[in-house]
């Protein structure tokens, strides 16, 4: 089998978005492959049949965006934007689909209801006065608020919006609630039987800066009143309709900040609410397991009968789990959940493992119905258990091509974002190629990661320390275990706060040859006034501010240290990283070169911080050769 090429992952297929019809014959899905020549992704829906096994492509168009399965189990899916209308087509028969329906609104959430209902959530159409006089005023931007751009969304820009019920035999629109941007409403969930609509509403202070905790709302469809069941108590991560009561998964931030993992309550339509979920229930819900190697949206919460289901990261496994009403939880699934969707009585869903990208499979049987092998050579990665500031962590061993026990072999350590997330033994895109290229990769999840609680995450006020320490013990004892790195010619790099450790790496050891450094933090203090989440994002985590504790602050801050710093240091950074902007990059490559330190960056136009993740097919080409290229010259003397 061939050797995992950096250009591999244009070839990949991602699936994703799973859907599921109401006679649970049919799951929809998208697959999505790298156009590296128009540099976009291209993205298809397909169904797959559960009662014959087939699997088939709906469109051919390479844009697939919204969908629904309607009254007859055929998929719904916009075909196309006009200035006049949003067109949707169905599949109900052999071929590609035909027009179904059109709505004279901007549609961007379509929902089967039953019947010939759908829930509609859409925008109106701008006119063409509207879109000139945009354009016109494009050379300048008016902010007011906080946040006032966010990440992947760009400068925001309030507007309004509108909850309707679609009847497609009658082609009849019905408002049922205006969301007029300055009410801060979104949608969470509509009732079985289309009489109740969940709502979250925002809550800002008088002078326009968004709170961290939401209102939770009861819309009744039929009289238009509306109902406050919980007002600024906690931050959600979904509310549901569950039989006649409320389920919620939430924070109050009480315990561990921001980063704090939830409890699960019930809630009745007037707003008492109780916790069902155990005290001693300390799970970080959502896969925050990190690759390269998965695209598009998934699933984390549905609601079924009496349950809901659930998707939680768990030490380095993502597992599907179940709550009823009485609080009896269930693991359903115990590892690699991309995405689920719940049939009649079995659960699909997308799994990823150590040789496979995002496959269909099927829980009752556990055979893979959508295989998705990664079409090359998947290198062993071996694990360690090692104890680190009192707490039991795993470290993984990549071992490169050949692997020879005789040799000595460059070796990266590599370290994850978030810090709330983690590594596991799940496919890497970036890792293997690295492997394949005759390099061994380490690493590790220090405290501050997920899935071990919220006692493990909490590195509040205590960045570059508790989790400096660990990534250190751990590449001592990595270099212990394996005579094979050759500690002279080690590197260290990741992104984000992968990228804050890197640049507090550098500026505390020199046992590094070489570094590289993406979409850093590198000073807490700038970063509080430019990023979309600093303002509270940075108080929070470093548990101080600038004017009563300013040392504090700049003690966690990796440019303190940068005038120490004689590791020859590779940044990238995206000029509309709005998580980490591009000044906080700017500022390390500066003082390092100032320093007469061997440095170069890369400053990709136009893209975000999701670069490497989602970043388009040739930045994210250019960035791992620049990476790659980096690391050779100083680790493999290239």
């Amino acid at each position: 089998m061939k050797d995992t090429k950096l250009r591999d992952i244009l070839d990949y297929e991602f699936l994703s978005s799973l859907d599921i019809s109401s006679d649970y014959r049919k799951i929809s899905y998208k697959k999505t492959i790298g156009n590296y020549k128009e540099n976009r992704y291209d993205s298809n829906l397909w169904i797959y049949d559960t009662e014959t096994c087939e699997n088939y492509q709906i469109t051919d168009d390479k844009k697939a965006t919204i969908s629904a399965f309607n009254k007859d189990s055929n998929l719904v899916y916009k075909k196309e934007s006009t200035d006049e209308a949003d067109i949707f087509y169905v599949k109900d028969g052999t071929g590609l689909g035909h027009e179904y329906f059109s709505i004279d609104k901007d549609v961007d959430m379509i929902k089967h209801l039953g019947g010939d209902l759908f829930l509609v959530k859409a925008k109106e159409k701008k006119s063409k006065e509207d879109k000139e006089k945009d354009k016109e005023n494009s050379y300048s931007k008016e902010i007011d608020k906080l946040p006032f751009y966010l990440n992947g969304a760009g400068f925001i820009k309030d507007e309004d919006s509108a909850l309707y019920f679609y009847d497609a035999s009658e082609d009849r629109l019905e408002l049922i609630k205006d969301f007029k941007a300055e009410d801060k409403l979104s949608f969470v969930d509509i009732s079985k039987d289309s009489s109740k609509i969940l709502l979250l509403r925002g809550n800002f202070t008088d002078n326009s800066v968004m709170e961290l905790k939401e209102d939770l709302l009861l819309l009744d469809t039929k009289s238009g009143e509306m109902t406050l069941l919980i007002e600024n108590e906690f931050s959600y991560y979904t509310a549901r309709f569950i039989e006649d009561r409320i389920i919620f998964v939430a924070t109050d931030m009480k315990k561990g900040g921001v980063n704090e993992d939830c409890f699960i309550y019930s809630c009745d339509f007037e707003g008492a609410y109780k916790k069902i979920s155990p005290d001693d229930f300390d799970m970080a819900f959502g896969n925050s397991i990190g690759t390269d190697a998965r695209f598009g949206s998934s699933r984390t919460f549905d609601v079924k009968g009496d349950r809901l289901y659930f998707v939680v990261t768990d030490y380095e496994k993502s597992k599907l789990l179940s709550i009823s009403l009485a609080g009896d939880i269930r693991e359903e699934i115990s590892e690699g959940v991309e995405d689920f969707v719940l049939g009649d009585d079995d659960i699909y869903y997308l799994a990823m493992g150590v040789d496979t990208l995002s496959e269909l499979k099927k829980k009752s049987t556990g055979e893979t119905l959508i295989a998705n092998k990664v079409p090359s050579e998947v290198h062993p990665i071996e694990t360690f258990d090692f104890v680190s500031n009192g707490d039991e962590l795993t470290g993984y061993v990549l071992l490169p091509k050949d692997f020879d026990k005789k040799k000595k072999y460059p070796t990266l350590l590599s370290v994850h974002g978030g810090p709330k997330t983690e590594f596991s033994d799940i496919f890497h895109h970036e890792h293997q190629m690295f492997a394949s290229a005759g390099y061994i990769v380490i690493y590790t999840n220090p405290h501050g990661s997920s899935g071990r609680g919220v006692k493990f995450s909490d590195i509040r006020g205590r960045y570059g320390d508790i989790d400096y320490d660990d990534l250190m013990t751990f590449t001592d004892l990595a270099i212990e275990k394996y005579p094979q790195i050759d500690t002279e010619k080690m590197g260290v790099y990741g992104g984000s706060y992968g990228g804050f450790m890197t640049n507090w790496t550098i500026g505390h050891t020199d046992r590094f040859a070489a570094a590289c450094s993406q979409r850093s933090i590198s000073n807490w203090t700038s970063f509080y006034g430019v990023s979309d989440i600093g303002y509270y994002f940075a108080p929070d985590q470093t548990a101080s501010d600038m004017w009563d504790n300013l040392d504090k602050m700049w003690d966690q801050s990796p440019i303190k240290y940068a005038p120490k710093v004689t590791t020859p240091t590779l940044f990238i950074h995206s000029d509309e990283d709005y998580r980490c902007p591009l000044e906080q990059g700017l500022q390390m490559y500066t003082r390092i070169k100032e320093n007469g330190t061997d440095t170069k960056m890369y400053i990709f136009h136009g893209e975000n911080h999701e670069l490497s993740r989602s970043g388009k097919p040739k930045g994210r080409i250019k960035r791992l050769e620049a990476i790659k290229e980096w690391f050779d010259k100083y680790l493999k003397d290239e």
